[in-house]
C-alpha cells in the first residue's frame, strides 16, 4: 500500500488497507501476517464489526521498518476505539480487517509504503 496522508494540522488523516471478513471470527484468537514498512513507523491493526457507519474498532499498534517481519497479533490484546467502548470485541460480527496509517503514529504530510501478506487466522489449540 501506497500512501500519503494530508499535510496541515492532524485532523484525522489516514490510509488503510482493508480485507473483507465474511462470517466473523468466533473460531479464533489471533491473527498472524507478515510486514515490512519503508522506513521505520508503527500502524493500527484494526478489527471492524459490521453495521452503522464508522462503528467502533478494536486495535493493537504494531512496529514496522524495512525489515520483513512476522507479527501475531492477539485478540485479547486489542482494545476498542474510542476508548470509551465498553463492550468485547464482538468476534461473530468483525467483517473488516484493516491496516491503517493514522496521525496518532505518522506526521501529516508522510508518505510511504507499508507491504503486508501471508495473512493467517489462529485459534488455540
Amino acid at each position: 500500500m501506497r500512501y500519503e496522508l494530508g499535510a496541515g494540522r492532524p485532523t484525522n488523516q489516514f490510509a488503510a488497507l482493508v480485507g473483507a471478513i465474511g462470517g466473523g471470527l468466533t473460531s479464533y484468537t489471533s491473527v498472524t501476517f507478515s510486514g515490512r514498512g519503508d522506513h521505520p513507523m508503527r500502524i493500527a491493526v484494526q478489527l471492524r464489526p459490521a453495521g452503522r457507519n464508522n462503528p467502533p474498532r478494536w486495535q493493537r499498534s504494531v512496529y514496522l521498518d524495512e525489515s520483513p517481519r512476522t507479527i501475531t497479533v492477539v485478540f485479547s490484546d486489542m482494545h476498542p476505539v474510542p476508548g470509551t467502548v465498553a463492550a468485547p470485541l464482538p468476534l461473530g460480527s468483525i467483517d473488516a480487517l484493516m491496516f491503517v496509517v493514522d496521525t496518532n503514529n505518522t506526521a501529516p504530510g508522510t508518505t510511504g509504503v507499508v507491504t503486508i501478506g501471508a495473512v493467517v487466522w489462529s485459534a488455540l489449540h
